[in-house]
């Protein structure tokens, strides 16, 4: 008796725990998803600061960085809806190489062009 007491509170303490350590729900990977383009979007326009800069090759980065900006904050949307799609991992360095990787294949690689 002394020791079931302990053990039913524990197994209650345990079944109101766990749901809070459960699987990943849409919601809370798309709100993952979403702080995670936030963070790069405000990386990218402190980035862009570097336009002003005295060095072509800061001006450059800077340049870029406002075409990322801009990117990430035109098609916000439809990133988070692609991750969403591939079930990718809502970790913050995969989400990051994931809209690394659609930046580089849609606008930089224009802007690369026209920029040399």
């Amino acid at each position: 008796m002394k020791t079931l007491v302990p053990m039913i509170a524990l197994m209650v303490v345990a079944l109101m725990v766990a749901p809070a350590f459960g699987g990943d729900d849409a919601m809370s990977q798309r709100t993952c998803y979403e702080d995670a383009i936030d963070t790069e979007i405000a990386q990218s326009r402190q980035m862009a600061s570097l336009m002003t800069s005295r060095s072509p090759n800061l001006r450059k980065e800077g340049h870029r960085a406002a075409s990322k900006a801009m990117f990430l904050e035109t098609h916000r949307d439809r990133l988070v809806d692609d991750m969403v799609a591939q079930n990718l991992e809502p970790k913050t360095y995969k989400v990051e190489r994931f809209v690394n990787d659609r930046f580089s294949c849609t606008c930089y690689s224009t802007w690369a062009a026209v920029g040399n």
